[in-house]
C-alpha cells in the first residue's frame, strides 16, 4: 500500500503495550485491521469475550475491528479537526465494508475520505507544492489512491465522480521503493484514460450521441496504450493493471452495444475489433494473464477482483449466447475460456466466490459439456446428455488454445 510509510507502521514498537496511541491513530489501526481480515478472507481468532457490547456484539473479526474504528471515532471530533490519517480511516472503513459488499456504506465511507481530503487541499496542486518536499509525495500518493478507487468502484457501482487529474503524480525513481511506485502510477495512468464521459455515459446520464463509434475507437485505443512500463513491478500489480485494462475493455464494449455501434464481425480503421468477437479475445487475455497468477497474489485484490473477473464472464456468457449455433474456432474457444474463468471463480480465495452460482445459471445449457474434475462439485453438474461426446469435444477445444488465429496482436499481457 503505497501510502503507508513502512518504517513507522512496521515497527514492532508502535504496537507494543507500552505506548499509548492517540484516539486518532487507534481508529486507523483499527479501521486497518478490518479492512484487511475482510480483503484477505483471512480467519483471526478472537480474543475472550469483552464487557463492551458492541465488542462483545461482533461475530466476525472484520466487525470486531470495525465497530471498534466507529466506536473510538466517537471519543473525538474527527470532522471539525480532519488530518491524512482520517482520510485513511474512512479509506479503509470503506474498505472493509466494500469487500463485504455492504455498497451504501462502503459509498458514504469512500465520499467521506473524499470529502476529507478536499478538505485538507488533497486536489489543489498549489498547497501541496507548499508542503515539505517528502510531506506532499505522500499526499499525492493519498489523493491518486482516491481517483483510482473512486473511478473503479463509481463504474461497477454506476455512480459518479468527484475527484480528477488536478495534481502530479507522485514520484516513482526519488521513491523508498520505486517498483511499487512504479506500479501504482501505472496504474493510475490506465484509470486516467477513463475520462467522465465513459463514466457518464456508463451510468446512463448522458445523450447517447456522444458515445460515437470514434469516441469508443478513441476509448479502446487510449486503453491500450496507457500502463505498459511493467516488467519490474510487483506480480501482485501487474495483476491489477492487466486484468483492470480487460475489465474497462469489456465495459466500453458493452457501451457500444448499448449504443447499437456492435453489429457483426468488423473493424474500425484503427484496427480494435467491434465485433462478437472482441469479448472473446478480451476473455483469452484474461485467462492467459490469471491461469499462470500466483493464488496469493490474485487473491490479494479481494472482492474487486472477484466482480472483475465476474464483469468479464457475464459479458463473454452473453456473447456466447448470441452466437449459439455459431460452429468457428472464436466461439468454440469462447466456450473454453468461459469455462477457465468459471473455474477460477470456483476457487477464489480458497473457496467459491459468490458470484459463481449466478454466473453457471447464466451459462445453463450454453457450455454443453462435461467440466473438468478439478471444478467445483456445483460446476460438474452443468452437462450434456452424452457425456463421450461432451468429452471428445472438450479434449478439442483443449487442444486447440492457442493454435487457432487470427487474433489482435498480443498488447502485454504481463
Amino acid at each position: 500500500m503505497p501510502i503507508m510509510e513502512r518504517r513507522i507502521y512496521l515497527d514492532p514498537n508502535l504496537y507494543s503495550a507500552q505506548l499509548c496511541h492517540t484516539s486518532e491513530t487507534y481508529a486507523f489501526l483499527a479501521a486497518l485491521c478490518a479492512a484487511t481480515i475482510v480483503q484477505l478472507d483471512a480467519a483471526a481468532q478472537l480474543p475472550a469475550a469483552l464487557d463492551h457490547p458492541v465488542i462483545a456484539s461482533a461475530t466476525l473479526p472484520g466487525e470486531l475491528f470495525a465497530n471498534e474504528c466507529l466506536r473510538e471515532r466517537q471519543t473525538f471530533d474527527y470532522i471539525e479537526h480532519p488530518s491524512t490519517l482520517s482520510v485513511m480511516t474512512s479509506f479503509f472503513m470503506f474498505a472493509y465494508y466494500g469487500n463485504n459488499e455492504k455498497h451504501d456504506k462502503a459509498w458514504h465511507y469512500l465520499q467521506e475520505s473524499i470529502s476529507f481530503a478536499q478538505t485538507l487541499d488533497l486536489d489543489n496542486e498549489r498547497a501541496i507544492m507548499k508542503l515539505d518536499p517528502v510531506e506532499s509525495q505522500w499526499w499525492r500518493r493519498l489523493y491518486w489512491l482516491l481517483f483510482v478507487t473512486e473511478r473503479a468502484y463509481a463504474i461497477q457501482r454506476r455512480k459518479h465522480t468527484r475527484l480528477h487529474a488536478s495534481i502530479q503524480l507522485p514520484l516513482v525513481f526519488e521513491s523508498e521503493d520505486p517498483h511499487l511506485l512504479s506500479g501504482f502510477v501505472n496504474l493510475v495512468t490506465l484509470f486516467s484514460a477513463i475520462d467522465d464521459n465513459f463514466v457518464n455515459i456508463w451510468r446512463g446520464t448522458r445523450r447517447r450521441s456522444l458515445c460515437s463509434e470514434p469516441w469508443l475507437a478513441n476509448t479502446q485505443r487510449a486503453l491500450d496504450t496507457t500502463a505498459f512500463a511493467i516488467d519490474n513491478v510487483t506480480e501482485t500489480q501487474q495483476l491489477d493493471i492487466n486484468v483492470s485494462r480487460e475489465w474497462l475493455h469489456v465495459l466500453a464494449w458493452q457501451m457500444g452495444v448499448s449504443n447499437g455501434l456492435i453489429r457483426g464481425k468488423r473493424r474500425d480503421s484503427g484496427g480494435t475489433y467491434l465485433g462478437l468477437e472482441y469479448p472473446v479475445e478480451l476473455a483469452r487475455r484474461v485467462v492467459c494473464i490469471t491461469s499462470g497468477a500466483n493464488s496469493a497474489a490474485l487473491d490479494s485484490h479481494g472482492i474487486g477482483m472477484e466482480q472483475k473477473l465476474s464483469d468479464i464472464a457475464g459479458c463473454l456468457t452473453d456473447v456466447l449466447r448470441c452466437a449459439e449455433g455459431d460452429t468457428s474456432n472464436t466461439f468454440i474457444q469462447g466456450r473454453y475460456y468461459l469455462r477457465t474463468l468459471l473455474r477460477q471463480l470456483s476457487r477464489m480465495r480458497g473457496r467459491e466466490s459468490r458470484y459463481l452460482k449466478p454466473l453457471m445459471s447464466k451459462a445453463d445449457n450454453l457450455i454443453g459439456y462435461e467440466l473438468p474434475p478439478m471444478l467445483s462439485p456445483a460446476l460438474t453438474e452443468m452437462r450434456g446428455p452424452d457425456s463421450r461426446e461432451q468429452g471428445r469435444v472438450f479434449e478439442e477445444e483443449s487442444d486447440a488454445v492457442g493454435q487457432i488465429g487470427p487474433w489482435p496482436a498480443e498488447r502485454g499481457m504481463g
